[in-house]
């Protein structure tokens, strides 16, 4: 199958935050529309770690990720990526992640795909995103953009279901 771009496959309404500037939303990096736009940022408040939990509205296998920051030293540079984790914290982000990725300077402001281990992202249900500091070392990061490859998981809705 070839990787697809999923779209807006999450419930925005259920994006979870964590330790976020006021007004610095992560729908801004997230949702479609928002995402193409720059100077729509995501910003950490108090230092430079953020979480974001992204649930799906259906079960999905992901292929690759776009983490994408200014090029002004803002931008992520460790991340780790959580499965089925709906509950992270950062008391409990210190824990193994499904992924933990170094974003060089390019990947960071560019489009390079993070390429993901297939065989730990299949049946997704709610995918965990724990940035752990940017390129400049500073204490403000800044993401701009996230974009989620991969393929739905088809399954059948028992609600649809008819009796014979």
């Amino acid at each position: 199958l070839d990787e697809i771009r999923l779209g807006d496959p999450h419930r925005s309404d259920s994006l979870d935050d964590a330790h976020r500037a006021t007004g610095k939303e992560w729908s801004n990096a997230v949702k479609p529309g928002y995402r193409e736009d720059a100077g729509l940022l995501c910003q950490s408040d108090d230092d430079e770690q953020l979480i974001v939990t992204i649930p799906f509205r259906q079960l999905v296998n992901l292929t690759s990720l776009i983490i994408r920051g200014p090029a002004d030293g803002t931008a992520p540079k460790k991340v780790k990526v959580f499965v089925n984790k709906p509950n992270l914290s950062f008391d409990n982000c210190g824990k193994k992640a499904t992924e933990t990725v170094s974003l060089t300077a390019e990947q960071a402001t560019g489009e390079d795909k993070i390429e993901l281990d297939f065989t730990q992202f299949q049946n997704v249900r709610v995918i965990s995103i724990f940035v752990d500091d940017n390129q400049g070392g500073g204490d403000v990061t800044n993401v701009s953009k996230i974009i989620v490859n991969g393929h739905p998981v088809h399954t059948t809705n028992m609600s649809e279901l008819k009796k014979c």
